[in-house]
This record gives structure tokens, sequence and C-alpha cells, in this order.
């Protein structure tokens, strides 16, 4: 079965070559999906011009389904010029999204979590009741003394 389908449309320099793919690659035992395709529309004098030859990119997502098309031919601007050629010469590529590098969250996590920790264990004062609170203590001691020292 074809998984794609070509079309020319139109009369002399308007005409239009159509490329349809469908979306997502059919599996065996499937069937396919009518309605979801990806569609390449260009002047066809483009690729006439070329002798016939051009060349597809197909590309898609990391999960297999088709995002775009593009065609690339050697003529840029048509000039009314015809061609002998009797097939098409069409080459096909198929491009994949290059992953980029992520963070390494786990050990990041982990990281502040240490972090946390050690921040938990220094605020935890180990001095004792009068080494903590000896300012408040003072100057209640010194009040009482002075005024027992007049008796």
């Amino acid at each position: 079965e074809q998984w794609y389908q070509r079309r020319v449309r139109g009369r002399s320099n308007e005409t239009l070559y159509y490329i349809r793919v469908p979306h997502k690659a059919v599996e065996e035992g499937e069937e396919q999906d009518t309605s979801s395709y990806v569609s390449l529309v260009v002047r066809a004098c483009s690729i006439v011009e070329s002798d016939l030859s051009h060349s597809i990119n197909i590309h898609m997502d990391s999960t297999g389904y088709v995002t775009g098309l593009s065609l690339y031919t050697p003529v840029e601007e048509c000039s009314g010029r015809t061609t002998s050629a009797s097939s098409f010469s069409t080459h096909y590529t198929v491009s994949f999204p290059i992953v980029g590098a992520s963070p390494d969250v786990h050990s990041f996590i982990a990281m502040k979590e240490k972090e946390e920790k050690k921040k938990a264990a220094e605020s935890q004062d180990k001095r004792s009741f009068l080494a903590k609170y000896w300012m408040y203590i003072l100057p209640v001691f010194l009040v009482l003394m002075m005024s027992m020292g007049g008796q």
C-alpha cells in the first residue's frame, strides 16, 4: 500500500505539486486514520525545471509521528523551461529531533536535602541553659541583689 499521495493540480505556471503523508505510521493489522495527514504544496514548475528531481525531508517527533514535510529542488525560480525526464527522481530523508542535555534532577534534589539536613544540624544549639539565657538571668539577678542590699 502506498504511504503517500502525489497530485498535480492547476494549469501552466500555477500548477501545484501536492504531497500528503499520514500523521501516524500504520503498523501491521492496524487501520489507517484517514482524517489526519501532513501535507506539502509547492509550485510544480520548480520540480519540472529541475528535471523531476527533488528531495523530501520528513520531520518526525520523538514518538514517531510526522510533524512536517519539506521539499528542496535545485531550481529556485520558475523560468518556463520544460524537461525531457519521464520519471520522478525523489530522495527521501527522515529527521528526528535531537534531544539536548537535560539536568540531573535526582542528584540536585539529593544535594539540596543534604544541605537542609546540614543546616538543621548546625541550627541546633548545644549550649547549656545558662550559656543560652545568661543575658536575661543577669539583670534579674542584679536587680534582686540591689534591692536586698539596702536592708
